[in-house]
């Protein structure tokens, strides 16, 4: 079994329980509700950026697939200001990476979000109207590309698979279900 697919059968149950609790068809029903959610997420990844990429393995590779900016232009375009925008509540409850190879964990789960995130797009756009320059980048995030950043995800976690590493990699990934359930699913 690769390292993709024990992920995948592993952590089913953790994301399986963010699915059911995150409540999207209410939170993307009025653009109130959907700036909510998008200032959770932008305090969830704004922190997560700046722990995992201390810690990154290729920081390169890394930065490509970073959201903070594309949450900036959705909350800029749903009216928040920069100064309200650098005000949010940052998720501080993130679980420490204790080696490069935790990254992976927890970046197999923020990059799978992208595969689900196209979904969303498109309830998004049919609900409220939104694209990704009106407010809907950050679930857009990869457009056309979202298969094909999600396959170069997966072949450098599958280099960095060994038997040394991968129980803490699925650890980890666990983990970050847990923190984002924790952090997006609670009341601001």
């Amino acid at each position: 079994m690769t390292l993709l697919e024990r992920l995948k059968i592993e952590t089913r149950t953790a994301h399986d329980r963010i699915e059911t609790a995150i409540d999207l068809d209410r939170r993307i029903a009025s653009r109130d509700g959907y700036r909510a959610l998008l200032c959770r997420f932008y305090g969830f990844h704004v922190a997560w950026e700046g722990i995992a990429g201390d810690f990154a393995p290729d920081p390169h590779f890394f930065r490509r697939r970073c959201k903070t900016d594309l949450l900036v232009k959705d909350l800029r375009a749903l009216g928040m200001t920069a100064r309200e925008i650098s005000r949010l509540p940052r998720c501080d409850s993130l679980m420490p990476l204790p080696a490069p190879a935790a990254v992976w964990g927890s970046m197999y789960v923020v990059e799978g979000s992208t595969l689900g995130g196209a979904v969303i797009a498109r309830d998004v756009e049919r609900r409220l109207g939104l694209n990704a320059e009106t407010g809907c980048a950050y679930f857009r995030s990869y457009g056309r590309e979202t298969a094909v950043m999600w396959k170069s995800f997966g072949t450098m976690l599958l280099t960095a698979s060994s038997p040394e590493v991968d129980d803490l990699i699925v650890e980890t990934a666990n983990r970050t279900f847990d923190v984002m359930h924790d952090w997006l699913c609670e009341a601001p």
